[in-house]
C-alpha cells in the first residue's frame, strides 16, 4: 500500500500523504488487534512487533542495496503496515522463522523484484501468504490459539484448520446431516450457535468497524469491499438454494475465514488493484467468485490470498479494458458537443 498509485490516491482523497494514509490504516486495524489479543491469541502482539522490525531491516537492506533513499522510504510507513496484514493473516502459532521467511519474501519476491515502492503488481503481503502456505501447507492450517489476555484457560482447538471457526463450522455441519434422517435439513441455530459463542466472531465485526473507519475518511473506495461481500453472499445463496449438501447460510459465511479482513484491507490495496470505477466493480466481482469456489471446491479452507492474487494478474487487462472504453465514452461525448 504505497509509492506511486498511493500518491495518485493521496490526491484523490484530500491531498492525504503516504504517511497519513498509513497512519489511518494501522487506526482501522487496531481494533480488531485489541479483540485478537484480548479473546483469542495474546501472542499475536509479540508476532506483529517482531514482524514489523524485520520487515524494516529486510526494507532498509533492500533499499541500500538498490541505492535508494532508506530513512525517507521507511517513514512513510507503507512497510509496518504491510508487515501488520501479513502477521494478522498468518497463524499466531507459526514458527517464529517462518514468520521471518514471509516477512523476507514479502519485501523481496512481493515488493522489491518488481522495482520496489508502488511498482508492485501483487500485494506483497498475499504473495508471502502464498508461498507459506504452499510451503509449509501443515503449520501454516494449524490455528491452535493460546490465551487471550482476557481468558482464564487456554483454547485448543486442535482440529481447527482456518484463520476463524470456517472449518469448525463446516464440520459441525456436516455431522448434523450424518445424523439427521431429512439429508437435506440443515440446523442454522447450531451454526449460529457455534459463530455466538466464538471471539472469531467478534473479531470480524472489528474488522468490519475499522473498514467503516477507512471508507468514513476516504482511504479506500467502496466499490471494491462492496462487490467482494456481494458477490460472494450471492454465490454462497445461490449454492445453497441448490445443493444438496451442508452449506454455511450466506450471511453467516461473511464472518468466517478472512473475508471481512481481506475485503477491507487486502482487496483494497491501491497499488496491485484495479484503478477505474468500473475495473474496482469487475476486480471485487472476481475475487469473490474465486474465493467462493477455492473455499468450497478445493482443500484449501479459505482462498482469499490466492483470489487477490489471481485478480492481480488481470488488473493490467481490466484497466486496460475499461479505462479505454472510458476514454472512448468521454471522446464520444465531446464529439456529440
Amino acid at each position: 500500500m504505497s509509492g506511486i498509485s498511493l500518491e495518485v490516491a493521496a490526491v484523490k482523497y484530500k491531498r492525504q500523504s503516504v504517511s497519513v494514509v498509513m497512519t489511518h490504516v494501522l487506526i482501522a486495524l487496531l481494533p480488531g488487534v485489541i479483540v485478537y489479543a484480548l479473546f483469542i491469541d495474546a501472542r499475536v502482539i509479540k508476532n506483529i512487533f517482531i514482524a514489523v522490525i524485520i520487515a524494516a531491516l529486510c526494507e532498509a537492506a533492500m533499499l541500500a542495496l538498490r541505492r535508494r533513499p532508506v530513512i525517507t522510504t521507511l517513514k512513510d510507513g507503507s512497510i509496518i503496515v504491510a508487515a501488520a496484514l501479513l502477521a494478522l493473516s498468518l497463524p499466531q502459532s507459526l514458527p517464529l522463522w517462518q514468520l521471518i521467511v514471509g516477512i523476507v519474501v514479502m519485501c523481496s519476491l512481493g515488493k522489491h523484484v518488481f522495482g520496489g515502492l508502488g511498482h508492485n503488481p501483487f500485494n506483497p503481503a498475499m504473495v508471502a501468504y502464498a508461498v507459506l502456505i504452499i510451503s509449509f501447507p501443515q503449520t501454516m492450517t494449524q490455528w491452535n490459539t493460546e490465551l487471550g489476555l482476557l481468558d482464564s484457560a487456554p483454547i485448543h482447538w486442535d482440529a481447527l484448520t482456518s484463520a476463524t471457526p470456517l472449518e469448525r463450522l463446516d464440520t459441525t455441519l456436516q455431522n448434523k446431516l450424518f445424523e439427521s434422517t431429512n439429508t437435506t435439513s440443515i440446523d442454522k441455530e447450531l451454526a449460529a450457535d457455534v459463530l455466538k459463542q466464538s471471539n472469531w466472531t467478534l473479531l470480524a465485526f472489528m474488522w468490519l468497524l475499522g473498514g467503516v473507519y477507512l471508507l468514513a475518511v476516504k482511504v479506500i473506495n467502496w466499490r471494491i469491499p462492496v462487490s467482494v461481500l456481494a458477490t460472494l453472499w450471492l454465490a454462497y445463496l445461490a449454492y445453497g438454494s441448490l445443493s444438496s449438501s451442508t452449506v454455511i447460510p450466506a450471511t453467516m459465511a461473511l464472518f468466517t475465514g478472512a473475508i471481512l479482513f481481506g475485503a477491507f484491507f487486502i482487496a483494497t490495496d491501491p497499488v496491485s488493484s484495479a484503478t477505474s470505477h468500473p475495473g474496482k466493480l469487475f476486480y471485487g466481482v472476481g475475487i469473490g467468485l474465486l474465493c467462493f469456489f477455492i473455499r468450497e471446491f478445493s482443500h484449501y479452507p479459505e482462498g482469499f490470498a490466492f483470489a487477490v492474487l489471481l485478480m492481480n494478474m488481470c488488473v493490467p487487462l481490466i484497466d486496460h479494458t475499461f479505462v479505454r472504453n472510458s476514454l472512448r465514452t468521454d471522446n464520444a461525448k465531446r464529439d456529440s458537443t
